[in-house]
């Protein structure tokens, strides 16, 4: 939709540091973001997210279960709080959420004027209609994708809602740091993506053992 930049290709730098860490039979993907030229004024390092494309059913299971405090507990599923998006000062809040393709985002006016939040982001156009204050609402995204929305009685008003494929994925935190869940050793593809930067990708390898430290740049 209009607003929206393309970028070229990232340009990544890799580094892979060995470390041993407590769980057997699993690696730790973290890393650092940074961006050519610096920050953009006004959009930090916090608006980019980190996923694995592709993980085998067994692991996305193992991510949504934790396991009891003995070996002969039965797993117990992760209740995982639904995600909220606030529409208040006339901006979305956060500029960016993130969600799993699948599981609701409420949307909530906390603000003093009505809102109209749609988007047209071909995979995940919705029209939630003008909706006076205190109304709250909830979106379902389907399909995995980088979902732009806007409020048609606001046009200044825009936000994001970057859904990702699986629980194998991570914001970044104001100083472009972030870490993945622990993942079974083997070959992976790892995107990152900002609002202000577009999207990018690289194959990276999980250990047996060991943290391996990814710095993105782009």
């Amino acid at each position: 939709m209009s607003g929206m930049r393309r970028f070229s290709p990232a340009t990544l730098v890799i580094a892979l540091i060995a470390v041993l860490v407590s769980s057997a039979g699993a690696g730790v993907l973290r890393g650092e973001l940074t961006f050519a030229g610096g920050r953009a004024r006004g959009r930090n390092y916090a608006d980019a997210v980190v996923w694995i494309a592709q993980l085998p059913d067994k692991v996305e299971t193992s991510l949504i279960q934790t396991r009891g405090r003995w070996p002969w507990s039965k797993p117990k599923p992760i209740v995982f709080p639904m995600p909220r998006l606030v529409e208040t000062g006339h901006h979305y809040e956060p500029r960016v959420s993130v969600l799993v393709a699948g599981t609701p985002i409420e949307v909530r006016n906390e603000d003093q004027v009505w809102h109209g939040t749609f988007s047209v982001t071909p995979g995940g156009t919705f029209d939630l209609g003008k909706r006076a204050p205190g109304s709250v609402d909830t979106v379902r995204f389907q399909q995995p994708g980088r979902f732009a929305m806007r409020c048609d009685i606001h046009p200044e008003m825009s936000g994001w809602v970057a859904v990702t494929p699986n629980h194998a994925y991570a914001r970044v935190d104001e100083a472009g740091q972030w870490q993945l869940p622990a993942l079974p050793p083997g070959e992976y593809e790892l995107h990152a993506w900002h609002p202000d930067r577009g999207e990018t990708h690289v194959a990276v390898h999980v250990p047996m053992k060991g943290d391996t430290l990814i710095r993105l740049h782009w």
